[in-house]
């Protein structure tokens, strides 16, 4: 298993996970073997987006690495204090489980990023 960065190439794998989308500044993919198993990224400001895992191949720990290994890059961006995200519709307690906090808006929840100079 490899987290790579995106590449034009993994389009088409990628979308079929997500629908039609514009990756971020910061997008990767999960890739074993040749197959894109998931894929998600970030934007500069700190929002987490699109991290998503093969159906097939959910439920066993790959949604967690996809985003500790997009925190762990996202942290090395200067001046993030906080990560933050839109949890899709049922998925919010697995952002708890991880840290993340619920903020006033609904569906939002944030994490600070522990960063070590």
């Amino acid at each position: 298993m490899d987290l790579r960065p995106y590449t034009p190439a993994d389009h088409p794998a990628c979308a079929a996970l997500c629908g039609p989308f514009t990756p971020p500044a910061h997008f990767y993919v999960l890739d074993h073997d040749g197959q894109i198993l998931g894929c998600g990224g970030f934007t500069d400001d700190g929002e987490l987006v699109l991290g998503v895992i093969r159906p097939d191949f959910r439920r066993q720990g790959l949604g967690r690495f996809l985003l500790l290994a997009r925190l762990r890059e996202l942290a090395k961006l200067p001046g993030l204090t906080h990560a933050r995200l839109q949890s899709p519709a049922g998925y919010e307690a697995f952002y708890v489980k991880q840290g993340f906090k619920p903020t006033p808006t609904p569906s939002q929840f944030q994490l600070r990023l522990n960063v070590c100079p």
